[in-house]
């Protein structure tokens, strides 16, 4: 082989391992999940729908701190991390808010829930606030997934307008593992008591 050769075989050969170590490279960072949180409409229907009240549900708020569709971590009493690699598939505050609507449809005093672009005319306005939605991991022994929302229902009745109701309802779900698997499973299961417990107490108030 002549030395002219054995340059060029060179010179062809190594942007291709160039190349295939960039390739590598790019492959070693993980890639990016989404998850969704969602009720199971049928577990938490109680009883048939039918009521003769109509609800409306504006989108819920959200405290800036859990805004982004970024997965959050408590990690201490007053440290907090994002995880870039595992979000929700749309910002958090919509996604509950479709959630919401889907729960209370099944409650037996509605008869219809709606959103706010809605041309019915609503007996009741449901405001809320999630004001906490993160993985607990400040005891790695113990994982939790924790949820937090405000409720603040409107009579819209005008003889009997204003707060027919307000409760803070807050689950602490333990998770089997730390993962985003077992902590979406975990929001789901606390978003689902949290309605169960919100439509008992509207039973008990005889709407």
């Amino acid at each position: 082989m002549t030395l002219f050769t054995a340059l060029l075989r060179y010179a062809i050969l190594l942007p291709a391992v160039f190349l295939s170590a960039c390739v590598t490279l790019e492959r070693s960072y993980p890639d990016r999940r989404y998850f969704v949180i969602e009720v199971d409409v049928q577990q938490g229907k109680t009883a048939p729908s039918g009521g003769a009240h109509v609800l409306a549900v504006p989108n819920l708020h959200i405290s800036p701190r859990y805004a982004d569709r970024t997965f959050v971590y408590r990690t201490s009493e007053t440290e907090y991390e994002a995880d870039f690699y595992n979000q929700f598939l749309s910002l958090p505050a919509t996604m509950i808010t479709e959630e919401v609507r889907r729960g209370l449809a099944a409650a037996p005093m509605f008869k219809f829930v709606v959103g706010p672009s809605s041309a019915l005319s609503a007996d009741y306005l449901l405001e809320g606030s999630i004001n906490a939605l993160y993985g607990d991991f400040r005891n790695l022994r113990a994982p939790a997934a924790v949820l937090e929302i405000e409720f603040f229902l409107r009579n819209e009745d005008p003889a009997k307008a204003g707060i027919a109701m307000q409760k803070r309802y807050r689950k602490s779900v333990p998770l089997s593992e730390r993962s985003p698997q077992a902590l979406v499973k975990g929001w789901n299961q606390a978003l689902q008591e949290i309605l169960a417990m919100f439509v008992a107490d509207l039973d008990q108030r005889k709407l």
